[in-house]
């Protein structure tokens, strides 16, 4: 007579089914994770991106009044405060120096700008978080022949920033 030896499989598909859920759920976890880190990369870049605008526009305002003062007297394209190194919270509003805002130049106790759905300004709207100083100094060589322009935008309570420089010379 023969014997039969019986093997017992049904364990096996248990821990082989708990294995192959183990691997799975690893997967899904660290898709999940590279999504989370993902929107959170998209939020950073977000800010760097308005922040670069913003200070561009810090930029073009100062510009935009030295080309006014200049089609104005072409020999006074410095006036209104240009000739002494001061610090300025500007928005696209501002249309000469002596109407800006003056501001610290370390950034601290800036005043926010305020974010209305469409622009950034000093005038109305939410707080945005951003704030921005743009920084002028006179370039000297015996007279003035120049402006140094810095703008810069925080955010993040101070701790992020970007700055945008430029120079602009007496052209007339």
């Amino acid at each position: 007579m023969k014997q039969r030896i019986s093997i017992q499989s049904g364990g096996f598909l248990l821990v082989e089914a708990m294995v192959s859920m183990s691997v799975l759920m690893v997967g899904v976890l660290g898709i999940f994770a590279l999504m989370s880190q993902s929107i959170k990369l998209t939020r950073v870049i977000n800010d760097q991106y308005v922040s670069t605008y913003l200070a561009a526009e810090g930029i073009e305002v100062v510009k935009n009044i030295l080309d006014s003062n200049a089609l104005t007297d072409p020999g006074a394209w410095n006036a209104g405060g240009f000739d002494a190194a001061a610090c300025y919270e500007l928005d696209y509003t501002t249309d000469d120096i002596g109407s800006a805002l003056s501001a610290s130049c370390s950034g601290s106790g800036a005043t926010p700008l305020l974010f209305d759905g469409s622009v950034y300004s000093y005038a109305g709207g939410t707080a945005s978080g951003y704030s921005r100083t743009v920084q002028i100094a006179p370039i000297m060589d015996g007279a003035q022949i120049g402006v140094r322009v810095r703008s810069i935008v925080r955010w993040a309570g101070g701790e992020q920033s970007f700055a945008l420089e430029d120079t602009f010379y007496a052209w007339h």
